[in-house]
């Protein structure tokens, strides 16, 4: 187990053809955890997750993945980031197994040890029933969890969600956040969400965002509606 925090983020900034998006953002992540990412729309959240994930450049700051710096070794870091985008592509032609096997392939898994990771994924994220169905057919509630076990299946020490029920119907909702419970309990999981009634569900902590830095970082209050509002 590393003694490093799973995710460290110091006075990381990023601004766009010179207007500021974000200043001097600040936050760390450890243990097992649930965290909230929370913003109004247009606030930065995707913006700082695409910098979390070594996507972007960023102007100013630091961003270490279970201590290893995403400037200077970004594939290394992304190694232990599994990273759910709010748009994760569609895999058009492949299996679920394959499209997972193809995932855990990348990341350096063979044989065995490749074959294992693919069935737990598919066991935790109860993709049984379509594990051999092709991907364009899945429906959205099962797209989402194929996204998810792409995330998962190198056992990473972090997991990054941008809005990992966005669209989902009522059941398919119910069933993403008892999943997403369970993994907090082994992995530190940031999420990005619109969505506040999710959030004292799923969530052991909350990070707001708001005029470009973060304005709370905290337990999840009680009164959650009113301080977004009040801070938007």
């Amino acid at each position: 187990m590393s003694n490093h925090p799973a995710l460290e983020v110091r006075g990381r900034s990023k601004s766009f053809a010179g207007v500021a998006v974000l200043e001097k953002v600040s936050f760390t992540l450890d243990g097992p955890q649930v965290v909230a990412l929370l913003g109004a729309n247009g606030v930065g959240k995707s913006t700082l997750m695409r910098l979390i994930a070594g996507f972007l450049p960023a102007d100013a700051g630091t961003i270490t993945i279970d201590g290893i710096s995403m400037d200077k070794n970004p594939e290394e870091g992304r190694k232990a980031l599994g990273y759910l985008p709010e748009n994760a592509p569609s895999h058009s032609g492949f299996r679920v197994r394959e499209a997972l096997s193809f995932t855990a392939a990348a990341y350096g898994l063979r044989g065995t040890a490749l074959k294992e990771a693919v069935d737990t994924v598919i066991a935790e994220c109860s993709l049984e029933k379509v594990a051999d169905r092709i991907c364009d057919q899945l429906s959205k509630g099962y797209h989402r969890r194929l996204g998810l076990a792409q995330a998962l299946v190198h056992r990473p020490r972090l997991l990054m969600l941008d809005e990992p029920t966005d669209g989902l119907d009522p059941v398919q909702k119910a069933s993403a956040r008892e999943l997403l419970k369970r993994l907090g309990s082994r992995h530190s999981v940031l999420v990005s969400t619109h969505l506040l009634e999710e959030v004292p569900l799923i969530c052991d902590r909350v990070i707001m965002i708001r005029d470009r830095g973060v304005k709370y970082d905290g337990p999840v209050p009680s009164d959650l509606e009113k301080r977004f509002l009040s801070d938007n």
